[in-house]
C-alpha cells in the first residue's frame, strides 16, 4: 500500500512540452536523432514527453538502462512497442513476451554457440571472395559502387546461406527483391503520421505482397526440413533438432517459420550498417585505415581470418567497436512497463512507452570523453576499465541481448579483415552521407565509392579468389 502511494506521489520529469494532441511527433519526426540528442542535453537523463497519446520516457543514464534490461527485465515488455515491424518479425524473440520468449529463447540458445556456427566461418569468405572478384571489374574501369548497397548483398547472401544453404539464384533474387521493398516501406512506416490510415495506400499493399514473398520462401524451406530435407550445417537444420531444455518439445512450424524470418530480416540489415559505417569511417580517418591495414598485413600476411585470428586483431577490434558507438545500428529501442515503476524517483506508470537509445547513451557527455569524435583507442583495456556497463550496449542487454551478436561480431571481423588487405576504398568527391534513423541507423543516401585494390608485395601470399 506504501509503495503505491509513493509511486503515485512521485514528481513527473521534465521535458518538452509539444503540441496539442500530437505532442512531440512532429519535431521528432523531423530529425529524430537531433531531438533525442537534444532532449537529453536540455532536460537530463529522464526525460518526459507526450508522443501522441502515449507519455514517453527518454532514459539515458547507464544505471537506469541497466535496471529496465538487467535488473528488472520481466517488469518491461516489448509486444507492445514492436507492434508497427511485427509483419517483419512475426512471432519471434524479437517481439515476444513471458513464457512464449523465454521458451523461444532457451530453444535457440544452443544453436547460436560458436562451435554451432563454426560453419558460417568458410561461407563468409567465399561469399567475400566472390563480392571482391567482381570489384575486379569495377576497379579496372575506374567506376564506383554504392558500398553499402555491396555489403547489403554480401550479408544477405551470407545470411541466407547460413540459415538455408544454397538457394537457387532465381529464388534468391526475388526474395531478396521483396525484402529491399518490405524494408523500405517499413522504414518509412516508423514515421508515418497516417496511422491504421497507411493499410488503405498502394505502398502498404505492395508491402504486403513483399512480406507475403518472404513468408512464402520461409515456408518452403521449413516444408522442405519437415521431410528431412534441411541441409546440414545450416541454422534451419540446427533450429528443427532444438530440444526445449525443460520440457524436451520442438518448436512447432509456426514458430520455427517466424525465427527465421526475424533472423533472415535482422540478420543482414545490422551487420550492413556497420560494415558501411567502417569503409565510411576508413576514408574519412586514413591514419586508422592505415593501422587497420599494418594489423592485418602483420597478423594474417594475405590470407582470410580464421576463428583463431580474432585474438590477434586487437586494433581490428577496437575499430569495430567504436564505429558500434557512434553509429549504433539498433539505435532506438522500446519497452512499455507491466507494472508500475520509479526511476530517479520519478513516477514510470503503466500505458507509457520507455525509450533507450544507444546513439545517444553513446554520445553522453559523462560517460565518454569527446563523444563526438572518432577515437578507436577508447577502447583499450586500460581506458575501459570502470566504464559503467551500459554506457555502452551496441546488442542491448540483460537478458533480452541480441542472441546473434557473437556471429553479427565474427561476420565483421572476418568481412573487414578479408576487404581492407585487398581494396582501399575512396569516397566519390562532392557524396554527403548522412544518418538516416528507421530500422536501423544506415548511411544516406548509400556510399558512393572507388575501389583501388592494394598491391600485396611478393613475399606475401595471394588471397584465395573463392
Amino acid at each position: 500500500m506504501e509503495s503505491n502511494t509513493a509511486l503515485r506521489s512521485a514528481k513527473v520529469p521534465p521535458g518538452p512540452r509539444g503540441y496539442p494532441l500530437v505532442g512531440v511527433f512532429p519535431e521528432a519526426r523531423r530529425d529524430p536523432l537531433g531531438f533525442f540528442l537534444e532532449s537529453r542535453r536540455r532536460y537530463g537523463d529522464v526525460v518526459s514527453m507526450r508522443f501522441g497519446t502515449r507519455r514517453l520516457y527518454l532514459l539515458s543514464h547507464p544505471d537506469d538502462i541497466k535496471h529496465v534490461l538487467q535488473d528488472n527485465p520481466h517488469g518491461y515488455g516489448k509486444s507492445a512497442p514492436a507492434a508497427r515491424i511485427r509483419p517483419l518479425f512475426g512471432d519471434s524473440l524479437t517481439t515476444v513476451d513471458g513464457e512464449h520468449w523465454r521458451r523461444q529463447r532457451r530453444l535457440m540458445r544452443s544453436a547460436f554457440q560458436p562451435r554451432e556456427v563454426a560453419f558460417l566461418v568458410p561461407v563468409i569468405a567465399e561469399a567475400t571472395n566472390e563480392m571482391l572478384d567482381g570489384w575486379q571489374r569495377i576497379a579496372a574501369r575506374g567506376e564506383a559502387m554504392d558500398a553499402l548497397s555491396e555489403m547489403r548483398g554480401l550479408t544477405r547472401a551470407i545470411i541466407m546461406r547460413g540459415l538455408f544453404g544454397e538457394i537457387a539464384p532465381a529464388r534468391a533474387r526475388a526474395v531478396s527483391q521483396a525484402l529491399d521493398l518490405a524494408l523500405e516501406h517499413a522504414d518509412q512506416g516508423l514515421w508515418s503520421p497516417l496511422g491504421w490510415l497507411d493499410a488503405l495506400t498502394p505502398a502498404h499493399r505492395r508491402f504486403t505482397e513483399a512480406i507475403r514473398v518472404v513468408d512464402g520462401f520461409v515456408g518452403d524451406m521449413v516444408d522442405q526440413a519437415g521431410r528431412g530435407r534441411a541441409p546440414s550445417e545450416t541454422l534451419l537444420s540446427a533450429l528443427v533438432g532444438a530440444r526445449d531444455p525443460e520440457t524436451a518439445r520442438p518448436m512447432s512450424d509456426r514458430e520455427l517459420r517466424d525465427e527465421l524470418k526475424a533472423l533472415l530480416v535482422a540478420g543482414h540489415t545490422t551487420t550492413t550498417s556497420t560494415l558501411g559505417w567502417i569503409w565510411y569511417v576508413l576514408f574519412e580517418h586514413p591514419d586508422a585505415r592505415q593501422r587497420l591495414q599494418r594489423e592485418l598485413r602483420t597478423a594474417l600476411g594475405g590470407r582470410s581470418p580464421g576463428a583463431d585470428d580474432l585474438q590477434a586483431l586487437v586494433y581490428t577490434r577496437m575499430l569495430i567497436e567504436e564505429v558500434l558507438r557512434l553509429y549504433p545500428p539498433t539505435w532506438l529501442t522500446a519497452r512499455t512497463p507491466l507494472r508500475e515503476d520509479q526511476i530517479r524517483g520519478y513516477r514510470i506508470p503503466l500505458e507509457s512507452i520507455i525509450v533507450l537509445s544507444p546513439f545517444v547513451t553513446h554520445r553522453h557527455p559523462g560517460f565518454w570523453e569527446e563523444p563526438d569524435r572518432f577515437d578507436p583507442e577508447r577502447f583499450t583495456p586500460e581506458r575501459s576499465e570502470g566504464r559503467r556497463r551500459f554506457a555502452y550496449f551496441p546488442f542491448g542487454g540483460g537478458p533480452r541481448s541480441c542472441i546473434g551478436a557473437w556471429l553479427a561480431s565474427v561476420m565483421v571481423h572476418f568481412v573487414v579483415g578479408i576487404v581492407a588487405q585487398r581494396y582501399q576504398l575512396a569516397l566519390v568527391p562532392g557524396s554527403r552521407v548522412d544518418m538516416k534513423p528507421g530500422l536501423t541507423l544506415r548511411p544516406d543516401p548509400g556510399i558512393p565509392m572507388r575501389p583501388t585494390p592494394i598491391l600485396l608485395s611478393a613475399t606475401t601470399p595471394s588471397m584465395p579468389s573463392g
